[in-house]
């Protein structure tokens, strides 16, 4: 599913006559909010890595949203969707966090990012 996604997003680019380069990154979070500017990259959500001094919490609520797809679950319930959460933003990804604690424990969203480039 994964090569699926980054093979419609660069063929979408090359039609607009970009090459393209694809990237795994990871967004560290650990705060109620952020907002990550995108411009003409898009991020696949690929996994969520929490940090060893907290597990996967019920507590903990994560908002994903873009203007292409939105996602609001649990921590634990991002965990459990294993190879299936793939999820494609485009223009800017907001990042919310809901949680009891008064501090947000650190954890890792994983992603691949395509980039376009110009061609010569």
């Amino acid at each position: 599913m994964i090569n699926r996604l980054v093979q419609l997003e660069q063929e979408r680019l090359h039609a607009l006559g970009y090459n393209t380069v694809v990237t795994p990154v990871a967004e560290m979070v650990s705060e109620k909010e952020r907002v990550i500017q995108l411009g003409n990259e898009s991020l696949i959500l690929t996994g969520i890595r929490v940090g060893s001094n907290d597990v996967v919490s019920d507590n903990t609520k994560l908002i994903l949203v873009s203007p292409t797809e939105s996602v609001e679950c649990t921590q634990r319930e991002l965990s459990q969707m294993g190879t299936s959460i793939y999820k494609l933003f485009k223009c800017y990804l907001i990042i919310k966090v809901k949680s009891d604690h008064s501090e947000i424990p650190e954890f890792r969203l994983d992603f691949v990012k395509v980039t376009p480039i110009l061609t010569n």
